[in-house]
């Protein structure tokens, strides 16, 4: 382990504490995060899912891609290494850069234009202009660029990448998981008419059974706010009661109960259930 991969495990373990005390934002993040990156919603979350999150919102795939590319082991002989977004994000998505397939087009450029820098990106590379970096939170610094020609890329694994790279985490860590989108606007976007409720019951509900789980999330929670209203506010249920309630309008309980926890439509502590 380096800096860098412990400062990604520090992030998991921050995320985990507040996903476990129901934190609205974090919660909000982790499904944002788990949707964009197809994973399945865990019952109940644990540090592993949570290193996978720290990870994708730092820009990688999954904990291994991050451990693999902080560590310093993303590149071999045989291998184009594939670096992810760590070195992009929203807050740089307005800038014009010049864009390449090629390392060696890239290098060409930053010739052209030694007062740019080359970075990767996936499995291509960008050179750009100090204000990029700048709104990196990255620092322009000739003691960390001189070393290693402006190109992130050759400089890979040195000590400049490091002290860089750390820069950039540390530019991202601030409230991460609290701030990092419009909470608010993401609970709007998910509210449903009363006439697109309606379509969606019409379309998944039949003879009082579910024929599917929606796949869209507004439409799923049109249905996961129609199941929940079903319980009684007060009272509390044992598991066993709450997939038998399930299992009277379709056979995957498992999923649907897991859905009511994430979606906080439901609380469970020590195997009893309630709607919130």
């Amino acid at each position: 382990m380096n800096a860098l991969t412990t400062e990604i495990k520090t992030r998991a373990r921050l995320l985990l504490k507040l996903l476990q005390t129901n934190n609205v934002a974090a919660t909000k993040r982790a499904l944002l995060l788990s949707r964009q990156h197809n994973w399945t919603l865990p019952e109940t979350w644990q540090l592993r899912h949570c290193l996978n999150l720290a990870a994708a919102d730092a820009g990688f795939q999954h904990w291994e891609h991050a451990r693999a590319v902080l560590f310093g082991e993303a590149q071999t002989e045989d291998v184009k290494p594939d670096f992810g977004d760590f070195w992009h994000g929203k807050e740089v998505s307005g800038y014009t850069n010049h864009w390449y397939a090629s390392y060696a087009e890239a290098q060409l450029q930053l010739q052209v234009d030694p007062a740019s820098y080359l970075l990767p990106y996936r499995l291509q590379f960008i050179v750009v202009k100090v204000e990029y970096l700048h709104a990196l939170g990255v620092s322009t610094d000739a003691a960390w660029w001189q070393p290693i020609a402006n190109d992130l890329v050759l400089g890979y694994g040195s000590a400049s990448w490091l002290a860089l790279s750390q820069q950039r985490l540390q530019a991202s860590r601030i409230e991460r998981f609290n701030v990092a989108w419009d909470a608010r606007q993401t609970t709007l976007d998910l509210e449903s008419t009363d006439a697109e409720s309606q379509r969606v019951m019409q379309a998944f509900v039949q003879n009082n059974r579910l024929t599917k789980i929606p796949d869209q999330r507004k439409k799923r929670l049109v249905i996961l706010r129609w199941l929940v209203n079903q319980l009684q506010t007060e009272r509390r249920y044992a598991e066993s009661e709450i997939n038998q309630f399930f299992l009277q309008y379709h056979e995957d309980y498992a999923t649907l109960r897991r859905e009511m926890i994430t979606n906080m439509l439901m609380r469970r502590e020590d195997g009893v259930y309630w709607r919130l």
